[in-house]
Parts: structure tokens; sequence; C-alpha cells
């Protein structure tokens, strides 16, 4: 293969920075870069005349760009590249090789070798579990079903439901929300393991721990500060035990518990989520995480659903 027969990549991304940074990452690899704008400063008639092998986007989800390219691009659509770190953290190359490994999955090796130094990947462990918070408080429970009832039960995740509500309630809740769905949904047992497949149910009374090998641990001691779970501590423990793989996503509540833990999440290049103002009970916590500039994406449940196993295809399809 020639460098004129290299695939081809049109860019689609918003801030000055990060266009570059990747613009620059892609030539490195050896792939050619046909397209390369600001969202804000592209019609849409001008997509139709791109000629790609793949579109990269980074930007707002609410766009018409977004939505044209989702429904009409004949060729793969590769939704966000991860948070970019400064050239000169030593997090910046394990990102340019993930990048890569994602893209020549998708399109094929590059002609030639990439113009950067990239480590050899670790073997992944044989246990390899992705695992995501689902946060929520007041009005939660019916988001949260409508979120399930629309993701097919056999997606490759599993789930830690952390809902504030009263301890009464606790045991009812794999009840509420298994109707009509295929989830395994359960309340927490002591050395059991979190697989692909199940929800579990963050306990009122008993802090959270897992594992080296994911089984659960609860705890003799309370969660701490005023929230009953506590998302904050129960998702800086999932991204200690199950990071890189995992995410957040925050539906209706009150308060903001959580929103610091989000703002970690999103600095080690992991996904964080939010209900929309609009579809949600009470939109004071999912609105905390999206003012606080850590939600990488928000929507109904319905869309949250269909964007995490679109997510989960797309990384799935990276690590075959």
């Amino acid at each position: 293969m020639t460098d004129a027969q290299a695939p081809t990549i049109a860019l689609l991304v918003s801030g000055e920075r990060g266009r570059r940074t990747l613009a620059r990452t892609i030539q490195g690899f050896g792939y050619r870069l046909v397209f390369d704008a600001a969202p804000e400063r592209v019609q849409l008639s001008e997509l139709t005349a791109v000629v790609a092998d793949l579109w990269l986007l980074d930007m707002p989800d609410e766009s018409a760009l977004v939505d044209w390219l989702l429904e009409s691009s004949p060729v793969p659509v590769l939704l966000g590249s991860g948070e970019i770190p400064p050239p000169e953290d030593e997090d910046h190359v394990r990102w340019q090789r993930r990048l890569l490994h994602k893209l020549s999955t998708l399109l094929g090796e590059p002609p030639q070798a990439p113009g950067i130094l990239l480590p050899e990947p670790r073997p992944l462990p044989l246990s390899r579990r992705c695992v995501w918070l689902l946060g929520a408080s007041l009005g939660g429970p019916a988001a949260v079903k409508q979120f399930l009832d629309a993701l097919p039960a056999q997606a490759p995740v599993a789930f830690v439901y952390a809902q504030h509500i009263d301890a009464g309630f606790e045991s009812q809740l794999p009840h509420i929300l298994g109707r009509q769905n295929a989830w395994r949904i359960r309340n927490c047992t002591e050395g059991s393991q979190l697989q692909h497949g199940d929800v579990l149910v963050a306990p009122i009374g008993r802090a959270l721990r897992f594992g080296a090998d994911g089984q659960i641990q609860l705890q003799d001691q309370p969660w701490p500060g005023a929230y009953q779970p506590a998302i904050e501590p129960l998702l800086d423990e999932l991204a200690r035990v199950f990071a890189p793989d995992c995410g957040a996503i925050i539906f209706s509540g009150m308060g903001e518990d959580g929103v610091a833990a989000c703002g970690r999440l999103r600095r080690q290049g992991m996904e964080v989520w939010t209900q929309s103002a609009a579809s949600a009970a009470c939109a004071t916590m999912p609105e905390a995480v999206r003012t606080a500039g850590f939600s990488t994406r928000e929507g109904t449940p319905d869309e949250l659903a269909a964007a995490l196993q679109q997510w989960l295809e797309q990384e799935r399809a990276a690590d075959a």
C-alpha cells in the first residue's frame, strides 16, 4: 500500500487545540486527512461532498451534523477520541496507542510505521469487565428502568446502581426495575462477582467495595457523608478496580452527590453522561455534573441506552 492508497479520515472536532493535535497524530500514524474543520464553521451541505473511509467526531452531541452523519454516513463514524492529555504528560502516549488501535481496527494498518514511539500494550486479563455506574435520586427508578428496558441485556456491560432511597425500599428495587427486561438485577451478596448482564443495587446501610478480582465486599461501616448510598466514593471505587473499562450515567435526582468524582473520572479519559433536564423528574443532580463541565453526552434514558449500545460496539471492535 502506498501513501496515496492509505485510508482516509475526515475530522470534525470542536476546539482548536484538540483538532490540531488529532490532525497531527492521525497524519503521524500514516493515514490521510481529507477533511479537517471546526463544526461551527461547517454547513450540512458540505458534508455530502466529503469522500473518506472514516469520520472522527469530537463535538457536542446535539448537532445536526452529528445526527446526519450517524444516520446517513456510508462509512464508520467514530465518536470521540477520549480526553487528550498534554504532550508532556506520560498518558499522552497511552492515548495515542488507544487511538491507533481503534483506527487500525476499523481501517486496517497504515502503510507506514507510525511516526511516534508506542509502548507495547499489556495483555488484558481474562476477567476484564466493563462496569458503569448508574447514579440517581428523586425520579431515578423510573428513569433507570426506562434506560434498562431500552438496552439489550446481552450487552457486554455490568452496572452498579446507586439510588438515594429509603432503606425499606432497597430490597424492592430489583423487582421494580426488572419487569419487562432480562437484566439480572440483584441486591449485594458478600463475595459474589459482578458479571456482564448484572445490575447490582448498591446497599443503603453499608459501604461497598470490590476485591482485586471484582468480588463484592460489604463494609461494616456506613457510607461517608450525607448520602446513602454515596455516589462519590462508589464512583471512585469503580474507577480504582475497573478503570479504564468503566463510566457513569447520572440520572434524575436532587443534590450534587458525585460531581467531584465525575471530574476525576473524566480526567482519566472515561465517559460521564447525564440525563437531559427536560426528561428528568428532578434535573438538579445531572445538571450539576453538566454545569461543572464533566458531562460528555446528555439525553433521554432511551437516547442514552442507544448511545451506550453504540459505544460498547465500538469498544468491542477496538479490542478485537
